[in-house]
């Protein structure tokens, strides 16, 4: 065998179908990497809650901020950009810098009737690491009949929405003002809790 044909025989041709196969499968490899970064790595527009939602509150422009997120397989749960909530009503309490979910809201606000009621406590009737945003339990707490006497304390309401807390005036004896969010059935026991006793709060998660 000549030395010529042994460098045939031992060389591979670049237009062989094996080199050309081999290469085709390099370049999908490839292009398929690209492709797979692009989509991991594509945001879209998701409204989020600029501050705590009540439930049974009407979604103003001033509830919402638009991010850009990847939420992937889990997009299609949230209310993205080009889906305008505004004038809606939330069915759920939603927190602050949460994804506003498709399920969270509707546009039946005549399903709902709730009443921001504002209320005056003793600061050392609720907890001082309570904040606004959080589900909150009512106690109302009668007056002792006499002093040797216990009062037996009633739970007055539970699940109700702590819309907002002051605390900067409760260092001058007026107490500590507070607005929760209830369903206006319960606001005639509510302000009749208010009318003697006292009221305790107790945070709903512990």
């Amino acid at each position: 065998m000549s030395l010529n044909s042994k460098k045939n025989t031992s060389s591979i041709s670049l237009t062989s179908p094996r080199v050309i196969v081999a290469f085709a499968l390099f370049c999908a490899a490839l292009l398929s990497s690209f492709a797979f970064a692009a989509l991991s790595n594509k945001t879209s527009g998701y409204w989020v809650a600029a501050h705590p939602i009540s439930i049974g509150s009407l979604i103003t422009s001033e509830d919402l901020i638009l991010v850009n997120a990847t939420l992937a397989e889990n997009g299609g749960l949230y209310l993205t950009q080009d889906l305008n909530p505004i004038g809606s009503t939330s069915i759920s309490a939603i927190g602050t810098g949460e994804f506003i979910a498709l399920n969270s809201i509707t546009e039946e606000s005549t399903a709902f009737d709730s009443e921001q009621v504002p209320i005056n406590i003793a600061a050392s009737d609720i907890p001082a690491d309570i904040e606004m945003g959080e589900l909150i339990s009512l106690y109302w707490v009668p007056e002792p009949l006499d002093r040797t006497s216990l009062s037996t304390p009633e739970l007055l309401l539970s699940g109700v929405f702590l819309r907002s807390i002051d605390r900067k005036n409760s260092n001058f004896g007026n107490g500590l003002a507070i607005t929760i969010s209830v369903d206006n059935s319960q606001v005639k026991k509510l302000l009749s809790g208010t009318s003697s006793g006292r009221l305790v709060i107790v945070g709903s998660h512990g």
